[in-house]
């Protein structure tokens, strides 16, 4: 963990209904985490965590918002008019033991700004800072009835491999070789 300080990370990202600022988390996004948990629907709650949750502990809130900028990587959209306001996150974390060099990858965006490309955009910002980071594949746990992640890795075009077990997909997702 030899990067400390969040990464100057800076993109607006232009949506129908607005804009939102794209950036690194920090560990001071803690409240806003639970602020964005607390307006999340319970079936995005649900899809995104696997479980009901009523609310986002401090523990955890902190846990997430606080990453090393190379094993762990978080990016947070945060609305263009309101920039205390986080409506979405993505995430990786590299699983040190995987040979793959794989990181397990998870995002949310707030019911108001789904459908409109954001996780998309994100995820991808996120998977070109990650191979910079040497990962070279991501690893989703997806519900089976969670069809518009399941569709957006489809069209990603990008290998995959697929096992389903008591509802839930493992899946792992190779990320295009880099040049450098």
């Amino acid at each position: 963990m030899t990067e400390t300080h969040p990464p100057n990370i800076a993109e607006t990202i232009t949506l129908e209904g607005g804009a939102v600022v794209l950036r690194a988390i920090k560990p001071e996004d803690a409240p806003r985490l639970q602020a964005l948990h607390d307006r999340l629907s319970a079936h995005s709650i649900y899809m995104r965590f696997h479980e009901q949750r009523t609310e986002l502990p401090d523990e955890d809130a902190l846990r997430l918002a606080t990453v090393d900028y190379q094993t762990q990587m978080a990016l947070v959209a945060a609305d263009g008019e309101d920039p205390e306001r986080i409506v979405a996150v993505a995430r990786y974390a590299i699983d040190a033991k995987d040979e793959l060099r794989a990181a397990d990858v998870a995002v949310v965006v707030e019911d108001a700004y789904q459908g409109r490309g954001l996780g998309t955009k994100m995820v991808r910002r996120l998977a070109e800072y990650a191979m910079k980071q040497g990962v070279r594949a991501f690893r989703a746990t997806v519900r089976h009835d969670n069809y518009p992640i399941l569709n957006f890795i489809r069209r990603t075009g990008l290998p995959t491999e697929k096992t389903l077990d008591s509802g839930v997909w493992d899946i792992i997702v190779r990320l295009p070789e880099t040049s450098e």
